[in-house]
């Protein structure tokens, strides 16, 4: 299948920068949707259009679908790529932290679902492709907001990938592994093992990017990338399980987490 259209989310870096490079050079008609606008971007891709849309809320991405459906200019390919990641997980759990990366990684996808699942069949496909992770199989305790999100977006798309088999939409869901973005190299709490994994497992932005598009041109429903990393994420969820405290950092509730009582707070006797 050759992509003529796509829209991608999350394209001022990272992955989502990659995607947008890739998709220009090649001569699709691009639709690139931030948060906010960048002048660079608009400068450097004139043929790309741009739309300042947040995520986030259901009401703006609503529109932005219902218009490019009206207008006959739904693209071929949905890359909901969007996301962020917190240290939400270090010495007390941070409510608010772990909310907004809910909200943009799991419901700034689940937004453009709905809309686009209450089009009438359109007579050719559509492709739905969510930015996933393989760490929602092992989990990361430096960052639980991060974990929970990809976790739930992979369930979500496994699910609609069956129930819309058949029909002119295709859920797809891409597990990346080590990928060298701002999101993976910010975290200061991570031990210096997991910076010399980075090293050895990771992949380039522009092979991840090449990979995602291919994937988004077929009917798989999920890509491992790279696949040299599966290996490293199936040891550390045999090491969770096999070895008592591995993967415990000493500043997250994943470490050694202890409740005090308030205080002046009486202790109850047992016994």
């Amino acid at each position: 299948m050759s992509v003529e259209s796509v829209l991608v989310t999350g394209t001022t870096s990272g992955v989502g920068r990659a995607l947008l490079d890739l998709y220009a050079r090649r001569g699709a008609k691009v639709i690139s949707v931030n948060r906010r606008r960048v002048a660079e971007l608009e400068s450097r891709y004139p043929g790309v259009r741009f739309e300042c849309v947040d995520v986030r809320s259901a009401d703006e991405v609503e529109s932005l679908v219902r218009g490019l459906a009206q207008s006959a200019e739904l693209p071929d390919v949905f890359i909901l790529n969007a996301g962020v990641n917190r240290v939400d997980n270090d010495a007390t759990f941070d409510r608010d932290a772990f909310q907004s990366v809910l909200e943009t990684n799991l419901y700034g996808v689940l937004n453009f679902v709905e809309p686009l699942t209450r089009l009438a069949p359109l007579g050719s496909p559509r492709h739905i492709v969510a930015v996933s992770s393989m760490a929602n199989y092992v989990g990361n305790p430096y960052g639980l907001g991060y974990t929970t999100s990809k976790r739930a977006l992979t369930t979500c798309f496994e699910v609609w990938s069956r129930m819309y088999a058949g029909t002119d939409l295709i859920f797809q869901r891409v597990m990346l592994g080590p990928v060298p973005t701002a999101m993976y190299t910010m975290q200061r709490s991570f031990p210096a093992w997991m910076g010399w994994v980075k090293d050895v497992f990771s992949t380039s932005l522009d092979a991840t990017a090449i990979a995602i598009a291919r994937f988004a041109s077929s009917r798989r429903r999920r890509l491992f990338h790279p696949w040299r990393s599966v290996p490293l994420y199936c040891g550390l969820w045999l090491c969770q399980r096999l070895i008592p405290g591995f993967f415990r950092g000493t500043k997250t509730l994943a470490g050694e987490a202890r409740r005090e009582p308030p205080r002046g707070a009486r202790r109850e006797r047992t016994g």
